[in-house]
């Protein structure tokens, strides 16, 4: 399913880095969630995509999904700073199988929309895992995946433009679910104890020795 490799033991590469090196990934570690994730669905910008993820890995989260069926998905290092080897990127070549993914993990589908119909982004309930998906800077959203969604909703605007450039709606979102995280207790939907230690093995072999072994981005059939 993915080119990724499974971590060492997290003692494989601890004497590598410094304490203080440690105890730092552990605490980012602990602050991960996957109860939200980003989808990006066929951006053609790739200042766009690699803006979103360098903003999910800045605000803890551990998950990026990004669908090119049409088009491919290009990495902006300029933009990204680094910060993907801290984060599991899935690449998409099929917008179904990122659906079916995400589905059968238990994610809702909620879907980034103008419609004066769809449902205010602050009534969504947050409290289910939810998958927040962000179309094309030109096409919008494909059908399919509007035929899919659980929600549909938009971010209230109060100005005459017609929407927003993706990745600031992106950044919009995502700074309102940390909101809601920290009232909500962000320590009650971090990741399990095993799920923390096997990235944080990871965390170490990508400080320690670079991405090339392990790396973040994963490619799905």
């Amino acid at each position: 399913m993915t080119d990724s490799v499974a971590p060492e033991p997290l003692d494989q590469y601890a004497f590598k880095l410094t304490g203080h090196r440690r105890a730092l990934l552990k605490s980012v570690v602990d602050r991960r969630i996957r109860h939200f994730t980003m989808v990006l669905e066929d951006l053609k910008d790739p200042h766009n995509i690699s803006a979103v993820i360098r903003t999910s890995e800045v605000f803890g989260f551990q998950d990026v999904h990004v669908i090119s069926e049409v088009n491919p998905y290009r990495v902006g290092r300029s933009v990204l700073k680094g910060s993907y080897k801290w984060l599991d990127i899935y690449s998409y070549s099929k917008r179904a199988r990122c659906l079916q993914g995400l589905k059968e993990k238990g994610y809702r589908i909620a879907v980034a929309s103008t419609a004066p119909s769809s449902l205010p982004f602050d009534e969504i309930d947050l409290g289910k895992p939810t998958a927040f998906y962000l179309g094309s800077e030109t096409m919008g959203n494909h059908p399919d995946t509007l035929a899919a969604a659980d929600i549909r909703f938009r971010i209230p605007q109060y100005g005459l433009t017609e929407s927003m450039n993706v990745s600031v709606c992106a950044g919009v979102i995502i700074a309102n679910l940390d909101r809601w995280l920290k009232d909500h207790g962000r320590e009650n939907f971090r990741l399990s104890q095993a799920d923390r230690e096997a990235l944080l093995a990871t965390f170490y072999e990508r400080s320690a020795v670079g991405v090339d072994r392990n790396s973040p981005i994963h490619f799905v059939d």
